[in-house]
Parts: C-alpha cells; structure tokens; sequence
C-alpha cells in the first residue's frame, strides 16, 4: 500500500512540474509576442518618452511617477501616471502628436474620468 501511495504521489508531482513548465512556455511565447508588438509600437513614435513625460507633467502640473508605452491600443499612445494633491492621475500621450488624448484619475475604486478639450 505504501508503495502504490510513493507512485500516486510521484505521478502527481510529475504532473504538476510538466503543467508549471507547459505554463511557462505559454507565458513565455506571449511575453515576446508583447514584446515584439511594443517595439513595433514605438519605432512608429514621433515624439519620446522623455518629450511624453514632459507634456503629461505640464498638463497636470505634477510629476511623473511611471511612463510606458500603451500596448492595449494599435496606435502610438504613452501612459504616464502623474503624481499630483497627492492623487495619481493616467495620462495618455499621442506618440506622433505629442498631444494629450486622455486624463483620468487612477483610482481603481471610482471611474472618474476628465476628458481633455482642444
């Protein structure tokens, strides 16, 4: 009985690493998928993320606390959280304009959003 509980044991244990490694492939091959589409992103950028951060901080009058490329559209955008009253706002930059295309307070619990008008 011992002997058969040692194989169960064995056999799930190998199970579980062969899933943890499968899993880590996956995740891999996705993490360079974002990868690829991020540096695709960017080499169309006009402006830099330096000159992204500087526009974000002088819309809010704060500073930038985090900056990076937005991966979640299929246009150049940079999303910079600005620190600003002690509240973080996310401040979305169009990377062949430099223009700011949306202010929204970061607070995960409220969906306030203020539009910025041209």
């Amino acid at each position: 009985m011992n002997r058969q509980h040692n194989i169960i044991l064995t056999t799930l244990f190998a199970m579980a690493l062969t899933t943890g490694a499968v899993t880590n492939v996956a995740q891999a091959g996705e993490s360079k998928e974002k990868e690829a589409k991020e540096l695709q992103l960017f080499s169309k950028a006009k402006i830099s993320l330096i000159e992204a951060i500087k526009a974000a901080e002088q819309n809010k009058g704060g500073k930038a606390l985090e900056a990076e490329l937005d991966d979640e559209s299929n246009a150049v955008q940079f999303e910079i959280k600005i620190l600003k009253d002690g509240k973080i706002y996310e401040v979305l930059v169009d990377g062949t304009t430099g223009n700011i295309l949306k202010v929204s307070l970061d607070d995960e619990s409220s969906e306030s959003t203020e539009n910025e008008e041209d």
